[in-house]
Parts: structure tokens; C-alpha cells; sequence
């Protein structure tokens, strides 16, 4: 899609700010109350959703140019989603969707994305991830206890995260994989990055030729199953790349995967883990892991600013996102404990590492994480849990910075250590 095609939708906004916050009916407190990390942080009207659509709007019509200060407001954003959930309720605008046309376009004038953005592009570009590890180490994480099945045609789609900076991740993936007896493969040093980084900056064409360079590669192995470990692998697999390159390779998340074993008794979790933990839901793995499915119809006013859509526009508003699987699996844990944060699934708080924030806005990607960090301690938990690499760096530098008690671990980290793989 192009910025013009949200010309109609950019108009829209009534500026109500209710983009700002969960919906009325699932707010439990004020303190906790807020969607957007970005208008909590930056508190200027421009910074949440609606405000970039008026932004992207003004530029759209050539009213402003992209100064160094609306750049700033075009990439301060953790394109986690919040904001056009709620918006959904109410206008079913898609605010998310434009801000990611408005950094198209902020790329294609030139102007975007921003230089710490441009540095990782160039590292993928040359060394296969955003960290600019060497890709020969990319599967140095795999133990020789691990076996792998060269010829399988499921697929371990490790990611640059799991694979350079939180590899214990992929050792537990890996390892309850084999006790299941689930054969897979793995890409080792010709695993390219999915393109996530690339493509939430708006540097749509080359995130194209990644995914179609990717989709390349799977469809010689003869993949037809990929598991992830990682929400934004498996978002761009499978919401993004169907709308830019056609596939039809299964795309599964760990904590899906681990829901299936247990279901068919491949896994027994026999070991307690006495643990009082919650679940944060990746932006993700829960509300933008739904398909986008484009539509075309008509608009029609009714009554001042109430509009019918024909045909009917198909609902996107999050519900149906990976929420379930990742909680069965933890209360099948003996010893532990689930208690929930007050925002949760569609309406989960952002970590406030996505959308290139952890590289171009350190500070407000760490204050976001202690936000969620603190909410989390209220509920009486010691631990934090969630399903998702690129969250787990997050909030363990949250947890440094804030000097708090409570401890993080990935969802497969408790899993193993249940199924007597590591103590």
C-alpha cells in the first residue's frame, strides 16, 4: 500500500485520543490504564496514534516537510499495535498501518530512517543480522547434546536474536524438541534475518528482497513446517511476507508447539518449578500476529462521523492472536504459579524494544520496559515470563537498570527446566 491510499482513513481521526488507552471496559486502574509507551514518554499529542496520522496526513498533502524533529516523531514509535486496537473499537481506523506508510515514504524521500536504522540495514545486508556477528557463529549455541535431522522439512528458524544474544533460548528450543522427538533442521550460517528490523523501519524494498530471498532458500530445503522462537519472526512470516511474497509454509511459535507435545504426551513436565510468575504477551506473538487481509468497498456516512462499511471490513482487533498457548502451558507446570498483569492479550503494554526504538531511542525503550517491569511487580510475582528473544534483552536490561529483584525467563527456559533438561 502507498501513504495516499490512508488519505480517506488520515482524515478520519476525530483526535478523540482513545488510542491512548485500553478500552473503557477492560481498564482495571488508572496507573495502568495507557496503550502507547510513546505519548506516556514523550506526552505531546503528536507522539501517539492519532497524532501521527495527522502528522502523516500534513505530509501527505505537503503542508510539512520531514525535519529532523518530525522524524523524531515518525520513528519514536514502538509499532506495537496498542494503538489501533483500540482505535477499532471506535472508528476502525488503522493508524499502525499508516505510520508504517509515513516511514515508507520517509525512506523513499530520502529523509528516514534514522542513522542508528541505516547502520543495522547495512549490517544485514552484509553480515546477515543487525548485530554484525560474524554468520559462520551464527549456530554456535548448538551443544553436541542437541541432534539435528539435515533432511527434516520442519525448520528451526533460530532468528538473530535467539541466535547471538540470548541463545539459551535456542538451547531450550532445541533441546525440548529432542525430547519430544521432533525432527528439524536449521539454516546454521546461511539463516538470513526475517527482515523485521529492515521492514519496521520502513525500508520496505529492501525487506522485500530479504523475504523473497528467504522464501527462495526454504522452498529449495523443501521446508514446509517453520517453528520460531522469536514474535517478530513469526509475525513477518506469517502476517508480512504473504502480503509481499506467496507461500505456503506452516508457520508455528514455540509456545504452540510446546501446547501440541503436551497435548499428544510427547513432553511430560514432571519436574516443579516453585515459581510465582506473569506472562507478558509480545506485541508480536499476540494482537498484530492476526493476517492483514486488505479491503475494498465503500464508506458510508451515515451519521456525523458514524460510518458503515460495504461490504463489512473483516475485523482485526487483536483477539485472535497466540494468547492461550503460552498460558496452558504454564499452568501445566507442577509448582508454579500464574498471576495475570492487569494489561493483557490484545491489550498488553509494549516492552518498548520494537519498531527500532531499542537502537534509535535507548532511553524511552528502557523507560518503557521498567513501565511494564513495575507492573509486573505489582502483581506479586518474582518472576516474569514471556515468549519472545527481543523482549527478554529488553526487560533483562529493565531489570539491571532498575535493580529489581524479580527475574525474567523465556517460555521454554521454565519448560526444559520441567521436562528435567536443566536444573
Amino acid at each position: 500500500m502507498t501513504l495516499g491510499e490512508f488519505e480517506n482513513m488520515m482524515d478520519s481521526c476525530v483526535r478523540c485520543s482513545k488510542c491512548k488507552f485500553i478500552p473503557q471496559l477492560v481498564i482495571q486502574s488508572k496507573r495502568f490504564s495507557s496503550i502507547c509507551p510513546s505519548i506516556d514518554y514523550f506526552n505531546f499529542h503528536a507522539y501517539s496514534g492519532g497524532g501521527r496520522m495527522i502528522v502523516a496526513s500534513a505530509y501527505h498533502k505537503g503542508r510539512v516537510k520531514l525535519t529532523p524533529e518530525m522524524l523524531d516523531v515518525i520513528y519514536s514509535c514502538t509499532n506495537c499495535g496498542g494503538c489501533e486496537v483500540s482505535c477499532k473499537w471506535v472508528y476502525e481506523l488503522e493508524p499502525n498501518e499508516a505510520i508504517h506508510e509515513l516511514r515508507v515514504a520517509a525512506v523513499e524521500s530520502g529523509a528516514g530512517p534514522m542513522p542508528n536504522h541505516k547502520k543495522y540495514i547495512e549490517l544485514v545486508e552484509r553480515n546477515k543480522n543487525p548485530y554484525g556477528e560474524d554468520p559462520k557463529k551464527r549456530p554456535g549455541w548448538l551443544t553436541d547434546d542437541i541432534t539435528t535431522n539435515e533432511s527434516s522439512s520442519t525448520l528451526y528458524f533460530v532468528g538473530c536474536t535467539a541466535s547471538y544474544r540470548r541463545e539459551e533460548i535456542a538451547v531450550a528450543t532445541a533441546k525440548i524438541l529432542n525430547s519430544a522427538g521432533e525432527d528439524f533442521r536449521l539454516m546454521g550460517s546461511d539463516e538470513m534475518c526475517c527482515g523485521s528490523p529492515v521492514y519496521r523501519v520502513g525500508d520496505e524494498k529492501k525487506a522485500k528482497e530479504i523475504m523473497k530471498s528467504n522464501i527462495q532458500q526454504f522452498k529449495e530445503a523443501g521446508i514446509e513446517t517453520i517453528i520460531t522462537s522469536c514474535s517478530g519472526c513469526y509475525n513477518m512470516l506469517k502476517v508480512e511476507y504473504p502480503r509481499f511474497v506467496e507461500h505456503d509454509i506452516e508457520v508455528v511459535h514455540t509456545s504452540q508447539i510446546i501446547e501440541e507435545f503436551l497435548r499428544d504426551g510427547k513432553i511430560k513436565l514432571s519436574e516443579k518449578v516453585p515459581m510465582k510468575v506473569t506472562y507478558h504477551d509480545p506485541c508480536h506473538l499476540g494482537r498484530m500476529a492476526e493476517p492483514y487481509i486488505p479491503w475494498e468497498g465503500e464508506k458510508i456516512e451515515v451519521l456525523s462521523q458514524v460510518y458503515i462499511y460495504d461490504p463489512p471490513k473483516p475485523e482485526r482487533r487483536g483477539a485472535g492472536g497466540v494468547y492461550d498457548a503460552p498460558r496452558n502451558v504454564l499452568k501445566q507446570i507442577p509448582g508454579l504459579e500464574l498471576v495475570e498483569m492487569e494489561r493483557i492479550r490484545e491489550y498488553s503494554y509494549c516492552c518498548g524494544a520494537g519498531g527500532g526504538c531499542k537502537s534509535a531511542y535507548p532511553d524511552f525503550s528502557l523507560w518503557a520496559s521498567n513501565e511494564r517491569l513495575e507492573e509486573a511487580e505489582s502483581t506479586g510475582a518474582s518472576t516474569l515470563v514471556s515468549a519472545c528473544p527481543f523482549c527478554g534483552t529488553n526487560f533483562k536490561d529493565g531489570i539491571e537498570s532498575r535493580k529489581s529483584k524479580m527475574e525474567y525467563f523465556d517460555l521454554t527456559e521454565l519448560v526444559l527446566r520441567s521436562i528435567g533438561g536443566s536444573k
